[in-house]
């Protein structure tokens, strides 16, 4: 005897549509209800097997507040943070503000100002900083222009100077000029060349660190950190329109003269 194959044993229990089978009377209720549970079945097992693959959202004021979360703790003097910074420097290379200032105020590095002299005197200087200028900057009055000109001229003696104040070549130096690029990049590499290796560069510069540190090093609320990290006022800050705020934060008002 032979035994038919599974689907050919299902097709010839299926009733035919357009012929009655013998002795059997085919209910059209009966035959929509049964094809109705099972759109319903097969419905209702979709939507569980999506709901249960489907990523849950998050509100915004919830991804706000991991956002803080994360800044706070990945700032100085976080212990955690500081530990993180000294792992990764020197070989990271270029270090952000927060970075920079666990450099400096925990891990025994020095804020190396490369400046000029001209410019530390009239913009400003990070205190404990060492000021080794890599050019030369001077003014003089220029008749085309109607006033006085920035004239600069590169420090010949400039690696020397270092060497005098720093003999240990595995003193720890981070190099900050006005915004990160405009002589970091070149005494970087002229100390890499003397042969210092515990070397990294400021991101930004003097311009971004006075964005989040006074010149009595203490936290500021509102600049870089406040648009890196919260985004809750407007592009600027919240201290950006001066609104409410007789006594405006010098960041805020800080413009950068060209050296």
């Amino acid at each position: 005897m032979q035994v038919a194959s599974a689907p050919h044993a299902a097709a010839s229990c299926l009733p035919v549509r357009g012929r009655a089978q013998p002795g059997h009377k085919r209910s059209r209720c009966t035959s929509h209800a049964r094809s109705t549970s099972s759109q319903k079945l097969s419905s209702s097992a979709c939507i569980s097997t999506i709901s249960s693959f489907a990523p849950r959202k998050t509100s915004l004021h919830q991804q706000r507040c991991s956002q803080r979360v994360m800044a706070y703790e990945r700032e100085w003097p976080n212990p955690e943070f500081i530990k993180e910074v000294d792992e990764a420097f020197p070989d990271q290379g270029i270090a952000n503000v927060e970075e920079a200032r666990a450099l400096v105020s925990s891990l025994g590095w020095t804020y190396l100002d490369v400046r000029s002299a001209l410019e530390n005197e009239e913009v400003g200087r990070v205190r404990m900083s060492v000021n080794v200028p890599f050019v030369n900057c001077t003014k003089k009055y220029d008749s085309k222009q109607g006033k006085k000109v920035v004239q600069k001229q590169d420090n010949p003696d400039f690696v020397k100077m270092v060497e005098k104040r720093f003999p240990d070549k595995e003193t720890k130096l981070i190099i900050g000029c006005s915004n990160g690029r405009q002589y970091s990049m070149d005494a970087l590499m002229a100390l890499d060349e003397a042969g210092y290796f515990n070397l990294a560069g400021l991101r930004g510069g003097y311009h971004a660190w006075f964005n989040v540190f006074d010149h009595k090093l203490n936290r500021r609320r509102t600049g870089e950190y406040a648009e890196t990290y919260t985004h809750d006022g407007d592009s600027a800050g919240i201290h950006s329109s001066g609104a409410g705020f007789p006594k405006m934060d010098p960041a805020d008002k800080f413009v950068p003269s060209e050296y």
